[in-house]
């Protein structure tokens, strides 16, 4: 009799044990085997160059004469051996931008490196690219803009035809491509064939974004698509360089479109959407040069080794891969500048995760799914294809983590095992001190992998806690690392008399104001430079207990604004306060557009200006098409620079325009021919005079 009562409890056991040691049931949408390879890349550039290159446009018109595009010493395969050194994994090429100027030879167009007398018109950048990456292990994708402002049927049915030619010439020419970019600049101004007009499209159904992705699938099932709604990845929804510190893989589109003008969805394209229908990740892109520039502009550096950490934080160390964006110079090469930028960024990086503090650990877990196979050493072990899982029912686990001595950190790493879906939505981490837990770290998303930073810890014992609302918890490894200490960027902070001073950070901080200053003229700072006109001033840190010397930086200084005046009507001192965060906005008087008058108390030269937009995430009153006016009686004015702040909406940063001539005046006006917005407004955070 008691035989009979036991059997079923043994089977029970006995099921429960089978049913433990079987992985867990996928969660939520999974990510395709292409997209898995492409989480895996991480690190990757869209490399921009063209006609603009040479104009020192981001969106030329489309009228720039093609003879214009003469590289002296064009070399892909250089492109290919410094990004290959620098860590990346693949190179984008901007094949055509709205210019509708082709890298190719196209068939269906003369716009295009046949039309220019390098390589006697039979040049052809993609297809050198394209072998340069197989040369030196590289991927290809490639960039193809809907928008061509030079295109005389743009806007009408025989340009849709006209891409989709293009765009087969590009998918069967140039082999395997992993991902096609597409972004959402969609009509406006433009010179069309020579009609230099405004033309507006249908932005859900003029170019069938369905039929030119089919074509990509039929070609390269493989490549993923890039743009806002996917499929294959999504744009995170700014060109900053900053993914969402809550970032899921997964995202509902709801019959979003490329370039969709949504804040809302924006917003959501940075954090994804727990629970979200369909798995698309986001890709982080922002540019090499600094202030943000896509395509080669005089005066634009670099950016600093510390900024590219950042970026490295706020991108791969939240889940995303990082697209930084290369301009290719004037010449054809990448820059001596951005090569020697990237390759110590690579070094930095590999100072950064060079020891696994983990490697040696024991691990020991709150719960375990049965079997070898799930085990926590999994979590140790560098291979993303094992982990570590719970039971089921089990929604809140713990990883102890024992380094068998005290031991000092900065760096957390985590990973998800993502083949089986994206599940954990916090964590946190604790050390042991003085018998007591104390909180490290926390965040909430992990996905592909996170990192995080913080100020050094020393102990023994850690605790990994994290939760999540799928049917268990899966972690494929963690990392501790103890970084190197990075030698801060010095950082400029002028006031608005034009007295500057160095926030310094402890560091030796030499500094020159000539125009291109050898060692000798740098002088170290100890107090207060005073540059009332502005200028240039260069600058580098050293490190006084490692000798290290950071890069030497430049910053063009506005000149003195204390005795400015703002005279339009509503208008507050906001916009020449050095005070970025502020802003003053100005509503256009009837049948007028938005206008900023400033009265500069004296007759004041210069040859440059800049115009920084407002800084708050919003885009109302922000300016697209400008007029610059000078006058001496605030009567009589005269126009000296006209143009377009060039993407402008995903690049709200500093835009400096150098002006052709020195001119002198006692009045100045900022008129917004156009904003992004179009809400007859204008919003200035600063506006500023310089002499550069």
């Amino acid at each position: 009799m008691k035989r009979n009562l036991l059997l079923p409890i043994i089977l029970t056991i006995l099921i429960s044990c089978a049913n433990s040691t079987e992985p867990p049931a996928p969660y939520g949408p999974l990510p395709t085997k292409a997209q898995l390879e492409w989480h895996k890349m991480e690190y990757f550039s869209l490399v921009c160059y063209g006609l603009n290159t040479f104009t020192e446009e981001e969106w030329a018109y489309g009228d720039v004469d093609p003879g214009l595009f003469n590289p002296s010493d064009l070399n892909t395969d250089q492109w290919a051996k410094v990004t290959s050194e620098s860590g990346m994994k693949g190179l984008i090429l901007v094949a055509k931008h709205h210019d509708g100027f082709c890298l190719w030879p196209s068939k269906y167009t003369d716009y295009s490196v046949k039309a220019t007398t390098w390589k006697n018109g039979q040049g052809d950048v993609l297809g050198d690219l394209a072998q340069s990456c197989k040369k030196y292990g590289l991927k290809l994708g490639v960039y193809l803009s809907p928008w061509d402002r030079n295109h005389a049927e743009y806007g009408r049915p025989e340009y849709v035809q006209y891409f989709y030619n293009q765009l087969e010439e590009l998918l069967t020419n140039y082999g395997d491509i992993f991902e096609f970019w597409i972004d959402g600049a969609n009509g406006g101004t433009g010179y069309y064939g020579g009609a230099r007009e405004k033309r507006s499209i249908d932005r859900t159904k003029y170019y069938g974004y369905e039929t030119i992705f089919s074509i990509v699938k039929k070609h390269h099932p493989n490549a993923l698509i890039f743009s806002d709604v996917g499929p294959g990845c999504r744009w995170v929804g700014n060109e900053s360089g900053i993914g969402g510190e809550t970032n899921w893989n997964t995202i509902s589109t709801n019959g979003k479109y490329p370039g969709t003008p949504d804040p809302k969805y924006h917003k959501k394209l940075q954090q994804g959407e727990e629970g979200g229908s369909i798995w698309i990740p986001a890709e982080v892109n922002t540019t090499l040069l600094w202030p943000k520039a896509w395509y080669h502009k005089t005066g634009h550096q670099s950016r600093s080794l510390q900024n590219l950490m950042e970026l490295y934080y706020t991108s791969v160390g939240r889940g995303s891969p990082l697209n930084l964006g290369i301009a290719i110079a004037p010449t054809g090469k990448i820059s001596e500048q951005d090569t020697k930028t990237l390759l110590s960024f690579r070094q930095q990086l590999l100072r950064e995760f060079e020891t696994n503090l983990i490697k040696n650990s024991k691990l020991t877990t709150s719960n375990k799914r049965g079997g070898p196979r799930f085990k926590a050493t999994n979590c140790k072990d560098e291979d993303s294809q094992t982990y570590w899982a719970t039971e089921d029912g089990v929604n809140e686990a713990s990883i102890e983590i024992d380094l068998g001595k005290k031991t000092e950190f900065n760096r957390l790493r985590l990973e998800e095992f993502i083949a089986l879906g994206q599940r954990i939505n916090s964590f946190s981490l604790e050390a042991e001190t003085n018998g007591k837990n104390q909180l490290i770290c926390e965040g909430t998303t992990v996905g592909y992998k996170r990192l995080l930073k913080f100020e050094p810890v020393i102990a023994q014992k850690l605790r990994l806690k994290l939760k999540t609302n799928a049917p268990c918890v899966t972690l494929s490894e963690i990392g501790l690392y103890n970084a190197p200490k990075l030698v801060l960027e010095p950082v400029p902070n002028v006031d608005t008399k034009g007295n500057l001073e160095f926030i310094s950070g402890g560091n030796v901080v030499y500094y020159a104001t000539t125009k291109d200053p050898e060692k000798k003229d740098y002088n170290l700072y100890t107090t207060t430079v005073s540059m009332p006109k502005g200028g240039t001033i260069h600058f580098y840190a050293i490190d006084k207990s490692t000798g290290f010397t950071t890069e030497i930086r430049k910053e063009q200084i506005s000149m003195a604004r204390n005795n400015w005046r703002v005279l339009s009507k509503h208008a507050n001192a906001d916009c020449i306060d050095n005070r970025p965060k502020t802003f003053t906005e100005i509503h256009a008087e009837k049948n007028s557009q938005p206008e900023l008058v400033i009265d500069l108390k004296n007759l004041t030269a210069f040859n440059a200006f800049a115009y920084l937009p407002r800084q708050d995430g919003k885009k109302k009153g922000t300016v697209y098409e400008y007029e610059l006016q000078i006058s001496q009686d605030n009567k009589q004015w005269e126009t000296i620079s006209s143009g377009t702040l060039s993407n402008i909406e995903n690049n709200p940063n500093r835009r400096i325009i150098n002006l052709n001539d020195t001119h002198k005046a006692k009045y100045i006006k900022l008129k917004a021919i156009s904003g992004i917005r179009n809400t007859n407004t204008i919003a200035v955070a600063e506006l500023e005079l310089l002499n550069i």
